[in-house]
């Protein structure tokens, strides 16, 4: 399979054609830390995110303390985010994400969650985990991995009938596993989604440079794939029309974290079922 991100910017590069140049112009770029715990399930989470603007944003969750926008990233400002480079994978997802803001697109089903981060937090998993029960039934199987371990993801898939396996790059989880589930290392997770019926995903996976694999081998095995994206959040559409994979849950900015109502985008591959 080419390049992910070479597959997405030639297909903003095509989409693109005959939409004003004036909205695909690079306006701000954002780098936030922040530590949360927004429900007792999830763990304590120390990341970063680097944000890029046109007419929306696009988003990249990365490392705690990864992100450092300087004065030379003044020069990426007003260019075109069809074709400007960050100085990282992250900025480049971001950059890229804020392109394809600016494209039509026509998910399966658009959702309002409002409320608290708590409720939102809650709400927005409760939605992923359903989408994945959804592909699970036309597998008629009951073997779920998650890549890219979410507490609340866990907590909602322990209230199903299914075999639950579990995969991430926090020495932590490792360790300790979440809510009594054991978490293999993130080098694993290709060996999980072979061995599933269905796999859920997170959309950081783009950015650790492992959904490629995850993608070759859910199509090899026959597993279907589930992503949550919110970094990469829209490009939701492209990763079912041209990845093939099964279902994405995206979350456009402004996400849960913040105040006011938040919209949680349902496409899928085939999208009359």
């Amino acid at each position: 399979m080419e390049k992910i991100l070479d597959t997405l910017r030639a297909v903003v590069a095509e989409r693109g054609k005959g939409l004003p140049d004036e909205d695909f112009v690079l306006r701000s770029m954002w780098g936030v830390d922040y530590r949360s715990q927004p429900t007792a399930y999830e763990r304590f989470m120390v990341y970063s995110f680097v944000m890029a603007q046109t007419v929306r944003q696009g988003c990249c969750y990365v490392d705690f303390g990864t992100v450092d926008l300087g004065e030379s990233h003044d020069a990426l400002i007003g260019r075109d985010a069809r074709e400007v480079r960050g100085r990282t994978v992250a900025e480049d997802i971001a950059i890229l994400d804020a392109a394809f803001g600016v494209l039509p697109r026509e998910p399966y089903r658009t959702l309002s969650i409002d409320g608290t981060p708590e409720r939102k937090a809650l709400a927005r998993a409760e939605v992923v985990v359903g989408e994945t029960m959804e592909q699970l039934r036309r597998t008629g199987g009951r073997r779920v991995a998650q890549v890219g371990v979410m507490g609340n993801l866990i907590h909602f898939l322990q209230k199903e009938d299914v075999s639950l396996t579990a995969s991430d790059f926090d020495p932590e989880l490792i360790e300790r596993g979440v809510l009594g589930v054991p978490v293999v290392s993130g080098d694993e997770s290709a060996r999980l989604v072979a061995e599933s019926d269905v796999a859920l995903v997170c959309g950081e996976t783009l950015a650790s440079e492992t959904l490629e694999e995850l993608v070759v081998t859910a199509r090899r095995h026959d597993t279907r794939l589930v992503v949550f994206a919110v970094s990469g959040c829209h490009f939701a559409q492209e990763y079912c029309r041209t990845l093939g994979i099964d279902a994405v849950i995206s979350e456009p900015q402004p996400q849960y974290l913040f105040q006011g109502p938040s919209t949680l985008e349902v496409h899928r591959r085939d999208s009359r079922a």
